[in-house]
C-alpha cells in the first residue's frame, strides 16, 4: 500500500494507510469465521476513527476540536472493544487512528480521501487475515491447540510457580476456540488432543511428567505442521479421550457473543476523562503534539482495573523510552529524508509490532515509538527529529501519568458485583463436580475458576471495593482441591 502512494506521488497518505493496516493486529488467535466479522468491525471502525480525527481537523476551530475528537473515539472504543471481546489491542489502535488524523491539517476534500486509504488499507489486510481458510481452514485451532500443549508441557518440565494456571488457561482457550465452530472430522481429531492435554496437567512422577512434556512437544510439532495428527495413544486410550471431548463439549458454556451490557461504565467515564485531561494539560504545556498524550491516557486505560492500569503505565512509559533511543540511533543511522527510507522503516515497525504485541505491551510500544515518529516526520518534514523523540516522550508519560490517576480517581463499583457473581458461579461448579464429576461438569469448573481470577484481578487495586480475601481464598482452595482429587476421565 505504501510503494503504491509512493508510485503515485501521494506520500502525505501514508499514515492514514498505516492506520488502516492496523487490522491485522487483531483476532489472530480467532477462527476464520469470528475473525472475519471481527476484523470486519476493527477496519470499519478504523476508518471511521480517521474519518472522525481528519474532520475535526477540517473544522479548524483549533486545538480543543481534536481533543474531543480524540476523547470520543477512545471512550467509544473502549465501550466496543468490550461488546464484541475484541481483545488485544483493545480499543487503543482506533485511538491512534483519530489522534494522527486530528493532528494533521486537513480540508474537507481530503477528509473523504484520507478515510478512503484507511478503508482500502484495512480491506487489505482483511484479505490478507481471511485468504488462509481456504487452503487451511482449521489453522487457528491447530494453532491455538498446539500453544496449549506447549504450556502444558511447560508446567510438567516446571512444576513450580503458576506454570499451571498458564497451562489452564492455554488449554481453555484451545477449548473455546474449538467449540466456537461446528464439530468436523478433523475437529474431533483436535479435541481428543485437547483432552489428552488437560487430563496431563496433573499427577505422575518426575519421569512420567517428563516423558508426558517430551510427547505433548512432539504432538505440538506435527499439529502445527499436519492437518490430520496422530494423538500418540493407544486405540483404547483414543476412545476414552473421545468420549471426554464429547462431554466436554456437551457441557461447554455456549460460546459468547456480542453483549451491549457487557462493558462497564466506569471504565468509560475512566477514558473520556482521562483523554481530554491529557489533551488539555498538554495544550498548556505547549506541547505540539498534544494528541500524544490524549492516546497515551486511553490506551494505559484500555485494560480493566487499578492494578492492571499500573502495570500498563510502567510498560507505556519504559517501552516509550526504550523506544525513543532506538529511534535516535536509527535516524543517526538512516537518512529519515528519503522516502523509500521512511517505508522500509515504517514496514519493519509494524511487522515488529504485530510480532510482540501479544506477548509483552511495552516490546509493541518500543516499536510502535519509532513507527509514529517516522509518519510525523513523514507529514510534517521540517520538524527536527530530536524536538520530536523529547516531545514524544514527554507526551506520552504525560498521558500515562493522568490516565492512571483518572483510573485512582473515578471509581468502578461494578468491581464487587461482578467479583461476587463470579464467586458464586464458581460455587454451583464445585457443587456440580462434587455430585457427578463428569467431564462436562469438570470443564464448567475450570471456566469458573478462570472467571474469578480474572474477576479479582480487576477487583485488586480499586479504592472503592473491598476484595474479601478468605472467600476468595475458600472458594479457590475448593476448587482446585476438586480439580485435584477427581481423577481425570480419559
Amino acid at each position: 500500500m505504501l510503494v503504491s502512494l509512493r508510485l503515485t506521488g501521494r506520500m502525505d497518505l501514508a499514515p492514514y494507510a498505516a492506520m488502516g493496516c492496523f487490522t491485522s493486529l487483531y483476532a489472530r488467535d480467532e477462527t476464520y469465521a469470528r475473525r472475519v466479522r471481527l476484523l470486519a468491525v476493527v477496519g470499519v471502525g478504523l476508518t471511521v476513527a480517521v474519518a472522525a480525527g481528519a474532520s475535526a481537523s477540517a473544522l479548524g476551530v483549533g486545538v480543543w476540536a481534536p481533543i474531543l475528537v480524540v476523547a470520543a473515539v477512545a471512550s467509544g472504543a473502549r465501550y466496543l472493544s468490550e461488546v464484541v471481546a475484541l481483545g488485544a489491542p483493545a480499543g487503543l489502535m482506533f485511538v491512534f487512528a483519530a489522534g494522527v488524523a486530528g493532528y494533521a491539517p486537513r480540508t474537507w476534500p481530503e477528509v473523504g480521501v484520507s478515510a478512503g486509504v484507511t478503508a482500502a488499507a484495512a480491506g487489505l489486510c482483511w484479505a490478507a487475515a481471511v485468504v488462509g481458510a481456504l487452503a487451511h481452514p482449521r489453522a487457528p485451532e491447530r494453532l491455538a491447540l498446539a500453544r496449549a500443549l506447549h504450556a502444558v508441557a511447560d508446567h510438567l518440565e516446571d512444576p513450580s510457580g503458576r506454570g499451571v494456571h498458564r497451562a489452564e488457561d492455554a488449554v481453555r482457550a484451545a477449548w473455546r476456540v474449538l467449540h466456537a465452530r461446528e464439530r468436523g472430522e478433523g475437529t474431533r481429531g483436535l479435541e481428543v488432543l485437547a483432552a489428552r492435554a488437560q487430563g496431563a496437567i496433573r499427577g505422575g512422577s518426575v519421569v512420567e511428567r517428563a516423558r508426558r512434556a517430551a510427547e505433548l512437544r512432539e504432538v505440538a510439532r506435527r499439529v502445527r505442521r499436519r492437518r490430520v495428527v496422530d494423538p500418540l495413544v493407544e486405540e483404547g486410550e483414543r476412545v476414552r479421550l473421545s468420549a471426554y471431548a464429547d462431554r466436554v463439549r456437551a457441557g461447554a458454556r455456549p460460546v459468547r457473543g456480542w453483549s451491549w451490557g457487557r462493558a462497564s461504565g466506569a471504565w468509560v467515564v475512566r477514558v473520556a476523562v482521562a483523554s481530554v485531561v491529557a489533551g488539555g494539560v498538554a495544550w498548556l504545556w505547549g506541547l505540539g503534539h498534544g494528541y500524544w498524550a490524549t492516546v497515551s491516557a486511553a490506551s494505559v486505560l484500555q485494560v480493566a482495573g487499578v492494578s492492571a492500569t499500573w502495570h500498563r503505565t510502567v510498560q507505556r512509559g519504559v517501552g516509550t523510552v526504550v523506544g525513543a533511543v532506538v529511534a535516535v540511533g536509527v535516524f543517526a543511522l538512516v537518512d529519515i529524508s528519503s522516502v523509500w527510507v521512511v517505508i522500509a522503516l515504517v514496514v519493519a515497525c509494524q511487522v515488529g509490532a504485530e510480532l510482540v504485541v501479544m506477548t509483552n505491551y511495552a516490546y509493541a510500544i518500543v516499536c510502535v515509538t519509532p513507527l509514529t515518529l517516522a509518519l510525523s516526520a513523514l507529514a510534517r518534514p521540517g520538524e527536527g527529529t530530536f524536538d520530536l523523540v523529547v516531545e514524544r516522550t514527554a507526551a506520552t508519560v504525560l498521558g500515562a501519568v493522568v490516565g492512571l490517576v483518572v483510573c485512582v480517581v473515578v471509581a468502578d463499583r461494578g468491581a464487587r458485583a461482578r467479583l461476587e457473581g463470579a464467586l458464586v458461579e464458581c460455587e454451583r461448579a464445585c457443587a456440580r463436580v462434587s455430585a457427578c464429576g463428569g467431564a462436562g461438569c469438570r470443564h464448567r469448573l475450570v471456566e469458573a475458576l478462570g472467571d474469578v481470577e480474572a474477576a479479582v484481578a480487576v477487583a485488586v487495586g480499586e479504592p472503592a471495593v473491598s476484595v474479601p480475601g478468605e472467600r476468595v481464598e475458600r472458594v479457590r482452595g475448593r476448587a482446585r482441591a476438586l480439580l485435584d482429587r477427581e481423577p481425570e476421565p480419559v
